[in-house]
C-alpha cells in the first residue's frame, strides 16, 4: 500500500478557490483573526487570566501567569497507533467543482484566538489556556442556636 497524502507544499495539492457574497460580522475581538483571503500558516496563541472578586482589583493584588501551572504545561500528544505501527495511510479527495461558493455568512461574535478564514489554509495551529480565578470571601459560619 502506497501512503498518498495530499501535502500543503506538494505540487499535486488541490488548491479550490472560495466565493463569498457576503460576510456579515458584528464583533471580533480577544486575538480573534478575520482573514479574507489564503493564508500559509497560523499559530495563533491566547493565555489569559479571567478574574472575579468581590474587591477593587487595584487593591487586591495583582495576579502573575507564573503562579498557574496550566500556562507552563506542556501541550497534549496526540497519538496514531496505526501511523506509529507503520500501517500506511490513503486519503482520496475528489473535487466536484474547484470552488467553494456560499452565499452569505453572519457572524453575531467571535473571540478567544478564533479564525476566521475565507480561502485556503495550508497549515493551522492554534492554542487557548484560560485559568478562571475567583476570590470571593468565605460565608461565616453561624453558632447552633441552644
Amino acid at each position: 500500500m502506497k501512503m498518498m497524502i495530499n501535502h500543503p507544499f506538494n505540487e499535486s495539492y488541490p488548491i479550490r478557490t472560495a466565493k463569498l457574497g457576503t460576510l456579515y460580522i458584528i464583533s471580533a475581538s480577544q486575538a480573534a483573526a478575520v482573514q479574507i483571503g489564503d493564508r500559509g500558516s497560523t499559530n495563533a496563541k491566547l493565555f489569559a487570566l479571567a478574574v472575579q472578586r468581590r474587591a477593587d482589583h487595584k487593591t487586591s493584588g495583582d495576579v502573575f501567569f507564573e503562579s498557574y501551572r496550566i500556562f507552563d504545561r506542556p501541550l497534549p500528544v496526540l497519538s496514531d497507533p496505526e501511523y506509529e505501527n507503520g500501517d500506511m495511510i490513503q486519503i482520496e479527495r475528489i473535487h466536484c467543482s474547484p470552488y467553494i461558493t456560499v452565499g452569505r455568512i453572519k457572524i453575531i461574535a467571535t473571540g478567544s484566538s478564533a479564525s476566521i478564514q475565507i480561502g485556503n489554509s495550508m497549515r493551522y495551529t492554534a492554542e487557548s489556556r484560560i485559568k478562571h480565578i475567583r476570590q470571593y470571601p468565605r460565608p461565616r459560619p453561624v453558632p447552633p442556636v441552644n
